[in-house]
């Protein structure tokens, strides 16, 4: 991988909140006029959630998920409200695969080791948050700074690093 974007170093959060800074920007490059807050206020609490927990949480609003039922009545959901369901089927509904893949990844990188151990520098993980930087490159949108979450080092916690407030790093939230 290119010495710019060597994430061997870099923490399973850190890798997380890479994947959602990239989602972000292709969020605001492709669908400006929506408001992407609500969503985004979600995704950023992986950060600082166990990742299981937030996993469980925000799966719940992918569009694979939520479209797989035909009311909210008819799905069993456990954290998401009938106000919350109304409104992300109708948010989410016009997305393009890309946009999809994008929200998706940071729940794949939450789960990749999940109740295990990394093993070596977590290359899973890395192609994962290579995806991502794929579809940036693709639609010509600028990759976010990888300086922006280098402090969070793989060496902390055998590898997932400490926790932290990641909606500093969004570029919708801020």
């Amino acid at each position: 991988m290119n010495k710019k974007f060597d994430f061997s170093n870099i923490s399973m959060i850190g890798r997380f909140a890479y994947a959602v800074m990239c989602a972000e920007r292709y969020a605001l490059a492709k669908y400006p006029e929506k408001d992407w807050r609500p969503l985004f206020s979600w995704m950023w609490q992986g950060t600082s959630d166990y990742f299981d927990e937030w996993y469980y949480r925000f799966m719940e609003i992918l569009p694979e998920y939520l479209y797989e039922f035909n009311s909210y009545k008819d799905a069993d959901f456990e954290y998401l409200s009938e106000d919350d369901y109304n409104y992300y089927s109708e948010f989410l509904k016009d997305i393009d695969e890309n946009m999809e893949t994008l929200l998706v990844i940071p729940t794949k990188i939450s789960m990749v080791y999940s109740y295990t151990s990394i093993p070596g520098k977590g290359k899973d993980c890395i192609d994962l948050v290579k995806q991502a930087i794929k579809v940036l490159e693709g639609n010509d949108i600028d990759l976010p700074e990888i300086k922006d979450v280098a402090f969070s080092s793989f060496e902390e916690k055998n590898g997932w690093g400490e926790p932290f407030d990641g909606s500093k790093l969004s570029c919708i939230l801020n």
